[in-house]
């Protein structure tokens, strides 16, 4: 069967519901930075409202892991999601009301990014649980091509309602969207194995054995640090399109919706491409094609700051996109087929905290620098410096016989 996971009933209704929810997430966070950007045409505001939608996963991921390995997942990804689509909620009565301000915007953003990072670290855990150990590559990377769906629709969808309908309007139909996807987890009957009934130790010492465990790994240990250098700079720039639509290209929220969809068309590429492929493609590690696209993203971020002309300007943002998505989900599959059950949710809430939290990291030092030297300098100075972390990176493992 060329796409095994999807012999999986309940992989099938979760992935069917979670159209809806990437949807959402993906207009969520275009209303959240265009807000931000109207309210204070500042990149660094910008920036700093996604590194809240994100920053969360540095601090609460790996406790969240932890109770990944110990709790049921179908209730947690219920609760989960229900306080993102709450907090959606939150967002439209705010504005119904007249009071969100750049502050009351930030509030909401810690929110989700909190809520965001137990839902992030229920799914990474409960995927691969929904399907056989052979077809985990392919139900990371039908799940990727799901969600990269939703980044190549859902900014499109965004875009065109904010310069429709208005914020207000946006706001109350994205609320809507995130209702049949918590629907769909109701229907779900997952394979809990030893998360909730393994004998337990203290919360912290299984917090410090998951870390330790994933620092003795070589392919583990390698996955992590590849994934903290393309994150901070790769990923970093997707989190502030809303400052180079507009800002440098004076393209407002429908410019905002195409390049975040130029990203998500070249991610979805991405996502299909690997889908299709065996497992055994991962038989060695993490395979050759990952380590291209690192040097391509790259490259891309730093053609963006060079090119000044809107349709080259999709184009890189498009690679980023391409590149960003081979790079992750390349590296969370070798991490799914490598690390033992029993230390799954901990290991891949780290590697969350890694990819996530490097990103919001990325994105509060990119707009600051943007607002300082210019946001074009500053791309092509991440791209480069990029590179060379690569390379550095690159000679350090292989002297220590870790890459």
């Amino acid at each position: 069967m060329r796409f095994p996971a999807l012999a999986s009933r309940d992989f099938r209704i979760y992935e069917c519901g979670g159209i809806f929810s990437v949807n959402g997430q993906w207009i969520n966070r275009v209303l959240i930075g265009w807000i931000a950007w109207e309210t204070t045409r500042s990149a660094t505001w910008v920036g700093l409202v996604s590194f809240f939608l994100f920053a969360p996963t540095v601090v609460s991921s790996p406790l969240f892991g932890v109770l990944m390995d110990r709790v049921r997942l179908q209730p947690a990804a219920i609760i989960s999601n229900g306080i993102v689509t709450a907090a959606a909620l939150a967002l439209y009565l705010l504005h119904l009301g007249d009071l969100l301000s750049i502050w009351a915007l930030s509030v909401v953003a810690l929110v989700i990014g909190f809520a965001g990072s137990a839902e992030r670290a229920v799914r990474v855990t409960i995927v691969p649980r929904m399907v056989e150990r052979d077809a985990v590559p392919n139900a990371v990377a039908i799940h990727a091509a799901n969600f990269n769906v939703g980044r190549l629709i859902g900014p499109a969808i965004g875009g065109t309602l904010i310069e429709a309908f208005g914020v207000g309007t946006t706001m109350l139909i994205n609320v809507v969207i995130f209702v049949p996807y918590l629907a769909a987890l109701f229907l779900l009957r997952v394979d809990e194995k030893q998360g909730a009934r393994a004998k337990r130790r203290r919360f912290f010492a299984e917090l410090w054995d998951g870390a330790r465990y994933a620092a003795l790994q070589p392919i583990i240990r390698e996955a992590l640090l590849l994934t903290c250098v393309t994150s901070l700079t790769v990923r970093g720039v997707n989190e502030i399109v809303p400052a180079i639509a507009d800002g440098v290209y004076q393209r407002g929220a429908e410019g905002l919706g195409r390049m975040l969809a130029a990203g998500g068309a070249g991610a979805l590429i991405a996502a299909i491409t690997i889908s299709m492929r065996s497992s055994r493609a991962w038989a060695d590690g993490i395979p050759l094609i990952a380590h291209v696209a690192i040097f391509v993203g790259l490259i891309a971020v730093s053609a963006l700051g060079s090119v000044g002309n809107w349709y080259l300007a999709l184009g890189c943002v498009g690679l980023t996109g391409f590149a960003g998505t081979m790079i992750g989900i390349n590296m969370q599959s070798s991490i799914q087929l490598t690390v033992e059950e029993s230390f799954r949710g901990r290991v891949m809430s780290l590697w969350m905290v890694v990819g996530l939290g490097t990103s919001a990291l990325g994105a509060l030092i990119l707009g600051g620098l943007s607002d300082i030297f210019g946001i074009s300098t500053t791309l092509f100075a991440a791209g480069i410096a990029g590179i060379a972390a690569v390379i550095i990176l690159r000679l350090v493992l292989a002297r220590s016989g870790g890459g």
